[in-house]
C-alpha cells in the first residue's frame, strides 16, 4: 500500500518521503541487522536517505530481552529525531504503520502512539472477511478520533465485493468515515513463488528450475482415499498439494489438475511415474523431511502475505490501487495539491 501510494505521488510530481518508524521483522547478517522490506522500498522508490532514517527503530530479541530485564529503553527521540530528517524538504511522507494496533507496546510505539508523536493522521487499511470487520474500522475510529482520515478496504472476495460497495462504504461514509478506496482480492498477489516455498520449507527440489517462478494461489491436502482425490483436487487451480511420498495414487490425481507444485513428506522419493508425469506437467516436487501436518503449518505463515519483492506483483498491485483507489479525495483530505 505504502508502495502504491508513493509510486503517484512521484508521477504527481510530490517530493516523497518514507519511514518504517517501528521494525518487528528484522533481517539479520552478520555485518548488520535492517528491515529487508524498509530497503525495497528504498531501493525501489530510488530514496536517499540512509535505511537506518528510514527504519530507525529495529525490535531485536536483543531489544527485547533488555526491556524484558527490567532495563529502561526509550525510543521516542531516536524516532523524532529520525523523522525530522528524513521528512525535510518533503511534500508528502508516507509512514508504515505496523501489523496490528498492539505491536510496537514493548517500546512504547505503537501505532496510535506514533501518530500522536509525529502529528501524522492515519490512514486504516482493513481486510474485509465479513460484517465483523465494520466493527473494527468502528472501532478505530472511535479510538482514533479526528487523526483518522478514513479506510481503505482491502482484499475484498468477489461475491462480497457488491456488498461491500453498496451498504458497507455508504454505512461508513454516513459516520464520518471516508472510504478511499474498494480494492478487490487478487489470488496473484496474496500466492508465493515455489521459490519461497522451496527456501521456506528448506526441501529438495526436483524439476527444471524455470518451474520454481510458478506461483502458488492456494494449499491442500492429499489424505483421501483415491476414489475422492480427483474431484477434490479439482476445487482449486494453481495450488500446492502437500501429500505422503508413498502416495503416488493422489500424486498422479493432483498432477491431472491445475497444480503448481508437489510437496512430498516424509523424504520418500516419488516413483518414476510421478515424476514422469511432473515432467510432462511441468510441475516442480519438492521433497521435504517432516511429516505432512508439520510441513502444512509451516507452509501455512507464508500464505497470505503479500511480498512485492518482484516486479510483476508490484506493477500490478500499482495498477489495481489506479482503478480502485480515488487518490484526488486523499489528497484533499491532506491538504495537497495535485
Amino acid at each position: 500500500m505504502c508502495l502504491g501510494l508513493l509510486r503517484r505521488m512521484q508521477r504527481d510530481g510530490f517530493t516523497i518521503g518514507y519511514m518504517k518508524p517501528v521494525s518487528v521483522s528484522v533481517t539479520h547478517t552478520p555485518e548488520s541487522a535492517f528491515d529487508a522490506d524498509a530497503a525495497f522500498v528504498r531501493e525501489t522508490l530510488g530514496l536517499h536517505e540512509p535505511l537506518e532514517q528510514i527504519a530507525p527503530i529495529l525490535v531485536t530479541p536483543g531489544v527485547i530481552e533488555s526491556i524484558l530485564r527490567g532495563q529502561p529503553a526509550t525510543f521516542t527521540r531516536a524516532l523524532r529525531d529520525a523523522y525530522l530528517q528524513v521528512s525535510r524538504d518533503k511534500d508528502v511522507m508516507v509512514l508504515e504503520g505496523t501489523n496490528t494496533w498492539a505491536e510496537g507496546a514493548l517500546v512504547s510505539l505503537t501505532a496510535d502512539q506514533v501518530t500522536d508523536l509525529l502529528h501524522a493522521p492515519g490512514l486504516l487499511i482493513s481486510r474485509y472477511v465479513s460484517t465483523l470487520s465494520v466493527d473494527t474500522i468502528l472501532s478505530v475510529q472511535r479510538y482514533v478520533g479526528d487523526r483518522l482520515l478514513g479506510v481503505m478496504i482491502n482484499q475484498v472476495e468477489q461475491p462480497q465485493h457488491e456488498f461491500v460497495e453498496s451498504r458497507v462504504a455508504p454505512f461508513l461514509e454516513a459516520r464520518g468515515i471516508p472510504v478511499f478506496g474498494i480494492l478487490p482480492r487478487d489470488p496473484t498477489l496474496s500466492g508465493i513463488s515455489v521459490d519461497e516455498l522451496v527456501e521456506h520449507l528448506g526441501g529438495q527440489f526436483i524439476g527444471q528450475r524455470e518451474w520454481s517462478q510458478k506461483t502458488v494461489e492456494t494449499l491442500m491436502i492429499g489424505a483421501m482415499g483415491a476414489e475422492a482425490s480427483l474431484s477434490f483436487f479439482r476445487r482449486r487451480a494453481n495450488k500446492a498439494v502437500v501429500t505422503g511420498g508413498d502416495r503416488s495414487d493422489l500424486q498422479l490425481a493432483a498432477l491431472e489438475t491445475s497444480t503448481n507444485a508437489l510437496i512430498l513428506t516424509g523424504n520418500i522419493r516419488p516413483t518414476y511415474q510421478v515424476i514422469d508425469k511432473a515432467e510432462e506437467r511441468e510441475v516442480p516436487i519438492i521433497l521435504v523431511p517432516d511429516d505432512t501436518l508439520t510441513t502444512v503449518d509451516r507452509a501455512e505463515r507464508l500464505f497470505g502475505r503479500v511480498r512485492l519483492h518482484a516486479g510483476p506483483k508490484l506493477d500490478r498491485f500499482v495498477n489495481m490501487m489506479e482503478t480502485h483507489f480515488n487518490f484526488d479525495r486523499l489528497y484533499e483530505a491532506m491538504g495537497l495539491k495535485s
